[in-house]
């Protein structure tokens, strides 16, 4: 049945988008050194780490000057480019997203860059660079559950042993493998997605489910009580246990999830572009943000260990743990685009 309306917590929906064709850059004369970028992210502390670990130390080595921009919106990357006046030059995106217009609204990387340090299961297309792998997790609330907490995602479903509003993230690359591991879906049959399956899931949970399309404030959500389990990015748990110690992870079922560094076309600064990429490329220029942010590398060898403060909130550290671990489908979820989208949209806003 999906007759359902489920609570959207801010204005907007955060879901997983394609886009079609852009314009060409024109290329331009200027010199490396006066060129300039804008990059764009999903904002919050993410704009200040990559500024303090990347984005300075490249202006500082290239005399390219760089401002920042967010959150990202592939839709308004596609206006741009249709209106033939880009103002964005470097992105991150969802994989799927990026990757379904590599060479239409993206420019394709130089072929001289090295890719040969990159986990090669995280280049999933000729225009990108991964960047900081992160996981999707059952996040609960300590106290609310004192001495019977979850212990494993299934516990997601069953509001009899842990009653309690689940929160999650309004995207659907994300949310829906969670979801249907908290069905019990193995992980490795996870594609193709059910539709079916989750939209009951959504469903059971009635007014216990809600999406939201902040994660800071998702995580704040959870902190404070309002919520008593969270499907979360753990990159920002951690950014909200700084502050508390009532925040406990399962570690039982894993979602792994990555982002996309893109070149738009129609820049004015194309070689200011590749250079940015050159700079991403190498594990030792890109390790300073391994000590602001808890994330995972993107490289077979970081080159450089990862900080032992990050740990907890590292899929890598708990191999062990890790029963149920979803390894996010890119090409799967590019092709099936259209159906992803009206299927999340149907299941989730009626």
């Amino acid at each position: 049945m999906r007759n359902r309306r489920i609570a959207v917590l801010t204005a907007g929906a955060s879901i997983l988008a394609l886009a079609g064709c852009g314009s060409d850059g024109s290329g331009t004369d200027t010199p490396l050194g006066e060129q300039q970028l804008v990059y764009v992210n999903y904002g919050g502390e993410m704009t200040a780490a990559a500024d303090k670990a990347w984005l300075q130390p490249f202006s500082k080595e290239t005399g390219v000057s760089i401002t920042q921009d967010a959150p990202v919106e592939l839709a308004k990357i596609k206006a741009q480019a249709d209106a033939g006046q880009v103002t964005w030059d470097v992105v991150t995106l969802d994989p799927a997203a990026g990757s379904g217009a590599c060479g239409t609204l993206f420019e394709k990387r130089d072929p001289d860059i090295d890719m040969s340090a990159y986990d090669p299961d995280l280049v999933t297309d000729d225009c990108m660079l991964p960047l900081y792998p992160q996981a999707v997790n059952l996040v609960y609330n300590k106290k609310i559950y004192g001495d019977n907490p979850p212990t494993k995602i299934t516990d997601f479903m069953d509001t009899q042993r842990f009653p309690g509003k689940r929160i999650a993230f309004n995207l659907a690359s994300t949310t829906l493998p969670a979801l249907l591991l908290a069905t019990g879906v193995p992980a490795d049959e996870m594609y193709p997605l059910d539709f079916s399956r989750a939209a009951k899931a959504i469903d059971d949970l009635g007014s216990d489910f809600a999406l939201h399309a902040d994660l800071a404030a998702e995580v704040e959500k959870l902190t404070s009580g309002d919520f008593a389990m969270c499907l979360c990015f753990l990159g920002r748990v951690e950014q909200a246990v700084r502050s508390t110690d009532d925040i406990g992870i399962v570690w039982d079922g894993t979602v792994r999830i990555w982002t996309g560094l893109y070149a738009v076309k129609g820049s004015r600064s194309p070689q200011a572009q590749q250079e940015l990429f050159r700079w991403f490329s190498d594990p030792e220029r890109y390790a300073p943000f391994y000590d602001l942010m808890a994330y995972d590398t993107p490289f077979a060898d970081p080159g450089v260990p990862l900080p032992d403060k990050f740990a907890p909130y590292l899929a890598s550290a708990h191999q062990d743990e890790i029963n149920e671990s979803v390894v996010y489908d890119v090409k799967w979820m590019r092709e099936n685009y259209d159906q992803v989208l009206l299927e999340w949209t149907e299941m989730t806003a009626g």
